[in-house]
């Protein structure tokens, strides 16, 4: 069969060639940041497609789309794969014009538009915040006489706490109208409103099969995303099996995943707000969640939720029984950026807990603020038998990084 890949993965961390039936003949769109900068590994990464296409600017280009519809003419595909956040709707389209298996464009929508998941999950047992849709300056004041303050605003089709304001009081909303006109024009602003919660936050992840939750573990973020744009650290570890939080998480999820629509095969990442009087259920996206998560569920289930839905879609599965507790206990940390000239970065001094530690600095690089809540200068993976114990090395990790870590401020003129 042939079939069409959309790709925002690094491809040195997806053999899609390998994960495929032997007999599929495979097309490629791939982003040119997915691709080896060195020669040699390029030319690997990119041996045994049929064909492949690179673009630049792959999340904000309309040429994968065009493309897709381009090759599809000529090669009719059985198929279409992709797995990012920002291909599900697009994918969806493609798939609907092309009458091929997979997710459909409405159901990806509602894993995406976060008014038409709120407005299915209000009509459902599912707790959540209070929300507007907010396309222009109207919405925003009748969403404060609605919801009061504070106010969260965001993105419908956001991601990574981009474009996120928490507004406190009437002057941050004047401040907020003043820079931010909503609308241009009669184009909708395509923002919703929400109550703020004052909260904890848990992510939780997993995979269904057959219609069937089979994994579904939560994990405890120290940080919200917003504090991460902010330079906060950001650690995420799963919750103990025996932590009494771990089965309502679990329920609260999949009470939400059939409210919206159990997919057969699917990967899903959700995030549920700890508030002071109880759970509030806050999102769920149907695809692996960014960060280290890929991380944490290989090291935590053996399983690599990548290639697992891959296989899975591609009808070339690999035959073993899915565990729905981890294996082992594990967790990440995010180092976000703060401002200053790197000047050096010395030996980190890791403990022998941490399998994985990915440094994204080098001397003379310039710093900014984080831009997202995925702006990290490092990462660190560390596995242990508890949760406190993971916990405990993770920050011995950060503050090695800090120690081994000279910044400078940065010199007037300097290239930014």
């Amino acid at each position: 069969m042939k079939v069409l890949i959309l790709n925002r993965f690094k491809l040195a961390r997806v053999d899609y060639r390998q994960w495929a039936q032997p007999s599929d003949e495979l097309y490629l769109i791939t982003s040119s940041d997915a691709v080896s900068a060195d020669e040699t590994a390029r030319k690997n990464e990119l041996a045994g497609f049929a064909h492949t296409e690179i673009v630049d600017d792959y999340a904000d280009s309309a040429m994968p789309e065009y493309l897709a519809h381009q090759l599809h003419g000529v090669h009719s595909f059985g198929k279409l794969l992709a797995m990012s956040e920002f291909d599900l709707l697009r994918a969806g389209r493609l798939r609907d014009s092309w009458g091929v298996p997979g997710q459909s464009e409405a159901e990806a929508l509602l894993f995406r538009d976060k008014i038409r998941m709120k407005e299915i999950l209000a009509a459902s047992d599912v707790r959540i915040t209070g929300y507007r849709a907010v396309d222009d300056a109207t919405d925003l004041v009748l969403a404060v006489r609605e919801l009061g303050f504070p106010l969260v605003v965001k993105p419908r089709l956001g991601a990574a706490s981009v474009g996120v304001t928490v507004l406190e009081n009437q002057t941050e909303l004047d401040t907020f109208l003043t820079r931010n006109p909503l609308s241009v024009g009669d184009a909708p602003a395509h923002l919703m409103a929400e109550t703020f919660v004052s909260h904890e936050l848990f992510h939780i992840d997993g995979i269904i099969d057959a219609g069937e939750v089979k994994i579904c573990w939560p994990s405890e973020q120290s940080t919200s995303c917003l504090e991460i744009t902010q330079g906060a650290v950001s650690l995420s570890t799963f919750l103990d099996a025996d932590d009494p939080r771990r089965r309502t998480l679990q329920d609260i999820t999949v009470r939400a995943l059939r409210a919206l629509g159990i997919e057969e095969t699917a990967l899903f990442h959700a995030e549920i707000f700890g508030s002071p009087d109880g759970f509030v259920f806050n999102e769920v996206g149907c695809r692996v969640g960014g960060a280290k998560i890929r991380d944490l569920l290989e090291n935590g289930f053996d399983l690599d939720p990548i290639e697992w839905f891959a296989r899975a879609y591609l009808g070339n599965r690999q035959h073993r029984e899915v565990s729905s507790q981890p294996v082992r206990q594990t967790g990440y940390a995010l180092v976000p950026p703060r401002p200053g000239l790197v000047e050096s970065l010395g030996e980190v001094q890791l403990p022998p807990s941490i399998t994985l530690f990915e440094p994204k600095v080098s001397p003379g690089d310039v710093l900014e603020r984080p831009a997202s809540s995925t702006s990290v200068i490092a990462s660190f993976v560390a596995v242990g038998a508890r949760q406190a114990d993971v916990i405990r090395d993770l920050n011995s990790a950060v503050d090695a990084l800090s120690s081994a870590l000279v910044l400078r401020d940065v010199p007037a003129g300097a290239d930014r």
